[in-house]
């Protein structure tokens, strides 16, 4: 049986330092795997397109414009010739050695895996939030994951991966966000369309945002874009994937605070 290929789409705009880190980072990490990488440049100003356009071994799509993360992920997507997906920012740095193949043989063993990630809630609140106990994640150092891989409502857009056919099936990124809440909608449509969503175990280290930190209306972005979330998903919200068992552990750390 033939290798599954995964497809890597990072969209950038500028930090040419940090994708470039982002990229050789994937290489030296993943050398027994088969994958590409499409680099969808939304309209950076600085050398970006300069480097990326002579980088050996990537596919490079240049936008003159910012058009958002839904919609370079849909252009990549359209690109892609491999059957699994992983979308992920350039400021994230995964830890474990062939990392690609853990996640390829998680999405492909798992019969109703939907999207799968490093970080997520296993709680969607009725406002659209995320933010408790219900958090999961793998930090590099400070885990929260208690085991290999763990059921979440939502996972964060750091890094989405899924089966091209889930990718078509829920009708890919909802170009409405561009850089907010796109994570959590098509999280959500996942779970409506009978999908399980992950986070998996893999040490992994994020920048934090490293190339948003000088967005201009970053909060009026954000506000609208959970504007129309909320429009879409209220009557749906909320979204809880916690166990009775989990939910009694939550109840007794906080009684014994």
């Amino acid at each position: 049986m033939p290798e599954t290929g995964v497809t890597i789409v990072i969209p950038v705009f500028n930090k040419i330092e940090i994708t470039t880190n982002c990229i050789d980072h994937v290489r030296e990490f993943n050398k027994k795997c088969a994958y590409e990488i499409i680099v969808v440049d939304n309209g950076s100003t600085d050398k970006t397109e300069e480097v990326l356009s002579n980088y050996k071994n990537i596919i490079y799509i240049r936008n003159q414009e910012n058009l958002g993360i839904s919609k370079a992920y849909n252009q990549a997507a359209e690109k892609a010739k491999h059957d699994i997906f992983c979308f992920m920012h350039n400021d994230v740095f995964l830890f474990e050695k062939e990392w690609i193949h853990k996640i390829t043989n998680f999405i492909i063993e798992v019969p109703d895996a939907g999207i799968v990630g490093l970080y997520g809630a296993k709680t969607v609140r009725k406002d659209g939030s995320f933010k408790g106990k219900t958090i999961v994640h793998s930090k590099k150092n400070a885990p929260t994951i208690k085991g290999l891989f763990e059921r979440v409502a939502v996972v964060d857009g750091l890094l989405m991966a899924m089966q091209k056919s889930i990718f078509k099936a829920i009708e890919g990124f909802n170009e409405d966000f561009t850089v907010h809440f796109y994570d959590k909608d098509i999280s959500i449509r996942a779970i409506k369309k009978r999908y399980m969503n992950y986070v998996l175990n893999i040490p992994f280290e994020h920048q934090c945002a490293a190339t948003r930190k000088h967005l201009h209306n970053e909060n009026k972005n954000r506000e609208e874009a959970r504007e129309i979330f909320m429009k879409i998903w209220a009557c749906f919200l909320p979204v809880d994937v916690t166990t009775w068992l989990e939910k009694l552990s939550f109840a007794f750390k906080g009684f014994n605070k």
